[in-house]
Order: C-alpha cells, then structure tokens, then sequence
C-alpha cells in the first residue's frame, strides 16, 4: 500500500495453519462497546429469527460456497480472476480496492489477549476507526484466528470466555462503523481433542457458545483443512479423530445445537500440504509429514472440496483455499516454510495442477 506505490496489505503476522493470557474468567452476558460499556444480546441457545437479521447477516446468508482465498501480496492477483474467485483474505487494512475481489481482513487480537481494560480499549478503538476509514474497501472482518490454539495468547491457555467478549466488542465496534460488515468469529483448527498448546475445537466452540458468542458474528469461522485425507472422509472414523473436511459437518451440528441455524458457516481456511518432494526439495515436518499429499491429489482433492461443499452444504458461505502466493512471499526465504506447500503457485510464480482444476 505506497506512493503512490502500494504496499500489500497481507504482510503476515505469524499465519498459522494448524495448530494464539487469560485474565476475564466471568461468563460474557453482555456485547460492550468496551470494557466498560455494555448492551444487550441474545442468549447463546436462543433460537433466532432470519425475518430480523441485519443487512449484513441477510448478506452473508446469500454467499453459498462462494470462492476465496488467502493472499500474501495482493498487487498480484491477474490469476485469481482468471479462477473466478469471488474473495481475498488480507492480513493488513487495504489503502485501495482490489477489483472484482471483495476483501475479509483478518484482525489480530495483539495485546487485546492479556484482558487488561487499556489494551482491549485501544484495541476497539482502532477496530471501529479502520471500519469507518475502510467503509466500502473491507467486506467482512475476520476477528482473531484459530483462537484455541496457545500461540493465539501469547502461548498462555486458550481462552473461549475472553475470546468471546473480544469478539462481542469487535462486532459491536465494526457495526457501528460500518452496520454493512460481515463479522466473521475467529476460525477454529481442529485438533483432534485436548493437547499442549491446543483446546479441542468443538469444547472451544461450546464455551464461545455458552459464553453468548450467537449474537455477536454474522458468520461462523472454521479451518477445515483436509490434512492426508480426501475432502469425502467421514470426520467420525476413529482414526481419523475428526481431523478431515467434513469436521464442519460436527461444527455445525453444534451451531444448530445452540439455535444459530440462521447463520452460515465460512471456512476461512482450508486446504492440502503437498509433498515438496515432487519440486526437488527435501523438508521435515514432525507434525505435519503425515498430512503430505501429491501435487494431483492437491489438485483433485480442492475441486472435489469446492464441489461437495456446494452439493451437501446449503449452510456454507465462502470458502478460503489456503493459500495463493506464500510459496514467493520475501517474508518466508525459508525454502521449508510450510506455508509455501499449501500455495497454488510454485515459489517462481508457475501454477501448480491445482490451477487448472480450478479453472
């Protein structure tokens, strides 16, 4: 975004892809403006009545499996309009717009996560301030990212409670910026259940739930990343632990669960790891060797994604593939960032298969 030579808006804070203190340990009962003000909301297990959604749940409520995705530098984006996607998730305020894309930024929660009434002020403070500024260039707002994860809190404990009241802050700021804005809650990683460093999603999610995160996202935000298998595997073999696509299938039966049916689910992630291998470069992972697949089983297993998606998921909204163009990011020089695996374009800006099954 610059002088006029625009600098890209996505120079990431640490992206992650699988697997972010904790002060505030009292039930959210209210959406607040602050830490200090409050209004009302809805009770988590309420049943809602889309005859009364706002212009922007009304909005996300329309975008079924709409295309996005996760983009490094957004100055170079010909290819993506080629492969007829509809979004692009940014990591920093856009100066400018990117035509035909609409935008989903991600908002980092920073000091935000200590809890403490300073940082969590000028944190919404800056939130509101960017959705007036931006009003027009962001389209929805991503707050926080894979929030049951320790490294989302300063490698302190996962906080769903505090989570949800940074998220009730958030969207009452950004609405009343801009009421349009499509607030999207933090995607959630699977993990497979309770571990170091990680919350199982689904007691996460029934905590933000239980806490009344309902009344406080337009949309729903989760990560489910296909890991080794193909996007039709059942999510419930044991052996699988529900680390697979169709774990959204198990997060919204938990949304339908706590009356949220009147919303959509947005993957804001997903994708496949593939074996850098077949590009002549020999990598390790020890907790992610086992989720390699082949650059055609990337390829086939991300139409297939998109296709099921549409076929069986009338409650999915957009759809962010992770990722575009991390693979030639300067940010990453290291050659094993695993980031650069998920990219649909090789480090040289080459297409990998994976393009023309989206073509």
């Amino acid at each position: 975004m610059k002088t006029k030579q625009r600098r890209p808006f996505a120079r990431a804070l640490a992206l992650g892809f699988i697997f972010g203190l904790l002060v505030i340990a009292a039930a959210c009962t209210q959406t607040s403006a602050s830490l200090t003000g409050s209004a009302g909301v809805v009770a988590a297990g309420a049943a809602l009545n889309t005859a009364n959604q706002s212009p922007a749940q009304s909005a996300a409520f329309q975008l079924q499996s709409e295309r996005g995705i996760n983009v490094a530098d957004s100055t170079d984006v010909n290819l993506l309009k080629d492969l007829k996607f509809d979004w692009i998730m940014v990591f920093l305020p856009p100066d400018y717009a990117v035509p035909p894309f609409k935008i989903l930024y991600r908002v980092p929660l920073g000091n935000a996560v200590s809890g403490r009434a300073e940082f969590v002020n000028a944190w919404a403070d800056d939130l509101e301030r960017t959705a007036r500024e931006r009003r027009g260039l962001i389209q929805a707002y991503a707050i926080g990212n894979e929030v049951n994860l320790s490294r989302e809190w300063a490698n302190g404990q996962p906080d769903p409670v505090l989570y949800t009241r940074l998220l009730s802050i958030a969207y009452a700021r950004i609405k009343t910026a801009d009421p349009t804005a499509i607030v999207v809650s933090a995607g959630l990683a699977p993990t497979g259940g309770d571990g170091p460093g990680h919350m199982d999603d689904l007691t996460y999610a029934r905590a933000m739930f239980e806490a009344g995160a309902a009344s406080a996202f337009d949309a729903y935000g989760l990560h489910p990343y296909g890991y080794a298998y193909p996007p039709e595997q059942d999510p419930n073999d044991p052996n699988v632990k529900g680390l697979a696509f169709r774990r959204a299938e198990t997060h919204r039966a938990l949304m339908e669960q706590y009356g949220v049916s009147d919303k959509q689910m947005w993957a804001t992630e997903f994708g496949w790891l593939i074996n850098p291998q077949e590009e002549g470069v020999s990598c390790t992972w020890p907790d992610l060797d086992w989720h390699r697949v082949s650059r055609a089983q990337q390829a086939d297993y991300v139409k297939r994604a998109f296709d099921y998606a549409k076929a069986n998921w009338p409650w999915m909204g957009a759809m962010f593939l992770w990722n575009y163009d991390f693979s030639r990011s300067p940010l990453y020089p290291d050659p094993c960032e695993q980031m650069k695996w998920y990219s649909i374009i090789e480090p040289s800006g080459t297409p990998r298969p994976v393009v023309d099954a989206l073509r």
